[in-house]
Protein backbone atom coordinates (compact mmCIF):
# COMPACT_ATOMS: atom_id res chain seq x y z
CA UNK A 1 0.00 0.00 0.00
CA UNK A 2 1.14 3.51 -0.73
CA UNK A 3 1.48 6.31 1.78
CA UNK A 4 -1.41 8.10 0.07
CA UNK A 5 -3.66 5.07 0.58
CA UNK A 6 -2.77 4.90 4.26
CA UNK A 7 -3.44 8.62 4.71
CA UNK A 8 -6.76 8.35 2.86
CA UNK A 9 -7.84 5.43 5.03
CA UNK A 10 -6.78 7.24 8.19
CA UNK A 11 -8.92 10.22 7.16
CA UNK A 12 -11.88 7.94 6.38
CA UNK A 13 -11.48 6.14 9.71
CA UNK A 14 -11.33 9.46 11.58
CA UNK A 15 -14.48 10.68 9.83
CA UNK A 16 -16.35 7.52 10.84
CA UNK A 17 -15.07 7.52 14.42
CA UNK A 18 -15.86 11.14 15.29
CA UNK A 19 -19.45 11.07 14.00
CA UNK A 20 -21.65 11.60 17.09
CA UNK A 21 -23.32 8.42 18.22
CA UNK A 22 -24.15 6.24 21.21
CA UNK A 23 -20.48 5.95 22.23
CA UNK A 24 -20.11 9.68 22.86
CA UNK A 25 -23.52 9.87 24.53
CA UNK A 26 -22.60 7.06 26.89
CA UNK A 27 -19.22 8.60 27.68
CA UNK A 28 -20.81 11.95 28.49
CA UNK A 29 -23.39 10.39 30.78
CA UNK A 30 -20.77 8.23 32.49
CA UNK A 31 -18.53 11.23 33.04
CA UNK A 32 -21.40 13.15 34.60
CA UNK A 33 -22.32 10.25 36.87
CA UNK A 34 -18.92 8.99 37.97
CA UNK A 35 -16.17 11.21 36.58
CA UNK A 36 -13.11 10.66 34.44
CA UNK A 37 -11.97 7.20 35.69
CA UNK A 38 -15.34 5.64 34.88
CA UNK A 39 -15.49 7.39 31.48
CA UNK A 40 -12.02 6.11 30.61
CA UNK A 41 -13.01 2.57 31.61
CA UNK A 42 -16.14 2.86 29.48
CA UNK A 43 -13.97 3.99 26.55
CA UNK A 44 -11.80 0.93 27.12
CA UNK A 45 -14.84 -1.33 26.83
CA UNK A 46 -15.97 0.42 23.66
CA UNK A 47 -12.48 0.02 22.18
CA UNK A 48 -12.35 -3.68 23.02
CA UNK A 49 -15.65 -4.11 21.17
CA UNK A 50 -14.08 -2.46 18.11
CA UNK A 51 -11.08 -4.80 18.38
CA UNK A 52 -13.29 -7.88 18.66
CA UNK A 53 -15.29 -6.88 15.58
CA UNK A 54 -12.01 -6.37 13.71
CA UNK A 55 -10.79 -9.83 14.68
CA UNK A 56 -14.14 -11.25 13.60
CA UNK A 57 -13.80 -9.56 10.21
CA UNK A 58 -10.30 -10.96 9.70
CA UNK A 59 -11.50 -14.51 10.30
CA UNK A 60 -14.71 -13.93 8.34
CA UNK A 61 -17.22 -14.20 11.18
CA UNK A 62 -18.60 -10.69 10.80
CA UNK A 63 -19.59 -11.52 7.22
CA UNK A 64 -22.16 -13.91 8.66
CA UNK A 65 -23.60 -11.08 10.76
CA UNK A 66 -23.38 -8.34 8.14
CA UNK A 67 -25.02 -10.23 5.26
CA UNK A 68 -28.50 -9.23 6.42
CA UNK A 69 -29.44 -12.77 7.40
CA UNK A 70 -30.79 -14.15 10.68
CA UNK A 71 -27.51 -13.55 12.55
CA UNK A 72 -27.58 -9.86 11.61
CA UNK A 73 -31.19 -9.49 12.74
CA UNK A 74 -30.56 -11.27 16.03
CA UNK A 75 -27.55 -9.11 16.88
CA UNK A 76 -29.41 -5.96 15.81
CA UNK A 77 -32.47 -6.76 17.93
CA UNK A 78 -30.35 -7.54 20.99
CA UNK A 79 -28.23 -4.42 20.43
CA UNK A 80 -31.31 -2.23 19.96
CA UNK A 81 -32.87 -3.66 23.10
CA UNK A 82 -29.69 -2.92 25.04
CA UNK A 83 -29.58 0.66 23.75
CA UNK A 84 -33.21 1.14 24.72
CA UNK A 85 -32.54 -0.35 28.17
CA UNK A 86 -29.70 2.14 28.67
CA UNK A 87 -31.96 4.93 27.40
CA UNK A 88 -34.79 4.01 29.77
CA UNK A 89 -32.34 3.87 32.68
CA UNK A 90 -31.05 7.35 31.78
CA UNK A 91 -34.57 8.81 31.51
CA UNK A 92 -35.55 7.26 34.84
CA UNK A 93 -32.40 8.74 36.33
CA UNK A 94 -33.38 12.18 35.04
CA UNK A 95 -36.90 11.86 36.41
CA UNK A 96 -35.95 10.54 39.82
CA UNK A 97 -32.72 12.55 40.10
CA UNK A 98 -31.38 9.71 42.23
CA UNK A 99 -28.61 8.34 40.04
CA UNK A 100 -25.70 9.01 42.35
CA UNK A 101 -22.19 8.10 41.32
CA UNK A 102 -21.30 4.53 42.30
CA UNK A 103 -19.45 4.21 45.57
CA UNK A 104 -17.92 0.79 45.03
CA UNK A 105 -14.62 0.55 43.21
CA UNK A 106 -15.50 -2.90 41.83
CA UNK A 107 -18.48 -1.43 39.99
CA UNK A 108 -16.41 1.46 38.69
CA UNK A 109 -13.65 -0.83 37.47
CA UNK A 110 -15.83 -3.47 35.81
CA UNK A 111 -19.40 -2.22 35.38
CA UNK A 112 -18.65 0.74 33.13
CA UNK A 113 -16.10 -1.22 31.09
CA UNK A 114 -18.65 -4.01 30.58
CA UNK A 115 -21.34 -1.54 29.53
CA UNK A 116 -19.13 -0.03 26.82
CA UNK A 117 -18.05 -3.48 25.66
CA UNK A 118 -21.58 -4.84 25.40
CA UNK A 119 -22.85 -1.79 23.53
CA UNK A 120 -20.22 -2.15 20.79
CA UNK A 121 -20.24 -5.94 20.62
CA UNK A 122 -23.98 -5.72 19.92
CA UNK A 123 -23.55 -3.10 17.21
CA UNK A 124 -23.30 -4.85 13.79
CA UNK A 125 -22.59 -1.52 12.08
CA UNK A 126 -18.98 -1.81 13.22
CA UNK A 127 -18.73 -5.11 11.38
CA UNK A 128 -20.25 -3.43 8.33
CA UNK A 129 -17.47 -0.83 8.42
CA UNK A 130 -14.81 -3.52 8.33
CA UNK A 131 -16.57 -5.30 5.47
CA UNK A 132 -17.61 -2.31 3.35
CA UNK A 133 -15.12 0.55 3.78
CA UNK A 134 -11.92 -1.25 4.71
CA UNK A 135 -11.80 -3.49 1.57
CA UNK A 136 -11.85 -0.39 -0.66
CA UNK A 137 -8.34 0.45 0.53
CA UNK A 138 -6.87 -3.03 0.16
CA UNK A 139 -4.35 -3.73 -2.65
CA UNK A 140 -5.23 -5.77 -5.72
CA UNK A 141 -5.58 -9.55 -5.73
CA UNK A 142 -1.90 -9.99 -6.57
CA UNK A 143 -0.82 -8.53 -3.21
CA UNK A 144 -1.08 -10.30 0.15
CA UNK A 145 -4.41 -9.07 1.51
CA UNK A 146 -4.07 -10.31 5.10
CA UNK A 147 -1.03 -8.18 5.91
CA UNK A 148 -2.65 -5.08 4.44
CA UNK A 149 -5.91 -5.77 6.25
CA UNK A 150 -4.07 -6.05 9.57
CA UNK A 151 -2.33 -2.72 8.93
CA UNK A 152 -5.65 -0.99 8.20
CA UNK A 153 -7.18 -2.70 11.22
CA UNK A 154 -4.37 -1.37 13.40
CA UNK A 155 -4.87 2.15 12.02
CA UNK A 156 -8.60 2.07 12.71
CA UNK A 157 -8.09 0.82 16.27
CA UNK A 158 -5.43 3.48 16.89
CA UNK A 159 -7.66 6.28 15.58
CA UNK A 160 -10.55 4.96 17.66
CA UNK A 161 -8.39 4.76 20.79
CA UNK A 162 -7.11 8.31 20.39
CA UNK A 163 -10.63 9.66 19.91
CA UNK A 164 -12.36 7.61 22.61
CA UNK A 165 -9.79 8.17 25.34
CA UNK A 166 -9.36 11.81 24.34
CA UNK A 167 -13.12 12.33 24.47
CA UNK A 168 -13.37 10.53 27.82
CA UNK A 169 -10.50 12.58 29.26
CA UNK A 170 -12.04 15.85 28.05
CA UNK A 171 -15.49 14.90 29.31
CA UNK A 172 -13.93 13.97 32.65
CA UNK A 173 -12.58 17.50 32.94
CA UNK A 174 -16.18 18.71 32.80
CA UNK A 175 -17.33 16.38 35.60
CA UNK A 176 -17.78 19.15 38.23
CA UNK A 177 -20.06 21.02 35.81
CA UNK A 178 -21.83 17.96 34.40
CA UNK A 179 -22.49 16.61 37.89
CA UNK A 180 -24.54 19.64 38.94
CA UNK A 181 -28.09 18.40 39.64
CA UNK A 182 -29.82 20.44 36.93
CA UNK A 183 -27.14 19.80 34.32
CA UNK A 184 -27.01 16.13 35.11
CA UNK A 185 -30.78 15.71 34.91
CA UNK A 186 -30.82 17.49 31.56
CA UNK A 187 -27.91 15.39 30.29
CA UNK A 188 -29.50 12.15 31.48
CA UNK A 189 -32.75 13.08 29.75
CA UNK A 190 -30.97 14.02 26.52
CA UNK A 191 -28.81 10.89 26.49
CA UNK A 192 -31.81 8.72 27.33
CA UNK A 193 -33.83 10.10 24.44
CA UNK A 194 -30.86 9.68 22.06
CA UNK A 195 -30.25 6.06 23.07
CA UNK A 196 -33.95 5.23 22.92
CA UNK A 197 -34.19 6.83 19.49
CA UNK A 198 -31.17 4.93 18.20
CA UNK A 199 -32.64 1.69 19.48
CA UNK A 200 -35.96 2.37 17.76
CA UNK A 201 -34.22 3.34 14.51
CA UNK A 202 -32.20 0.11 14.61
CA UNK A 203 -35.36 -1.95 15.06
CA UNK A 204 -37.33 -0.16 12.35
CA UNK A 205 -34.42 -0.56 9.94
CA UNK A 206 -34.65 -4.35 10.00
Amino acid sequence: MTTLTLLAFTAAAAAVVIVPGPDQALLLQTSAAAGRPAAIRTAGGVLLGIVLWGIASVVGLSALVADGGPAFRIVTVIGAAYLMWLGIAAVRSAISASADAPDHEDHVSTGFFRRGLLMNCLNPKIGLFYLSILPQFLPGPAAPALGAELVLFAIYVTVSALWLFGFAFAAGSLHPFLNRPRVRRALDAMVGVILLGLGVVALTGL
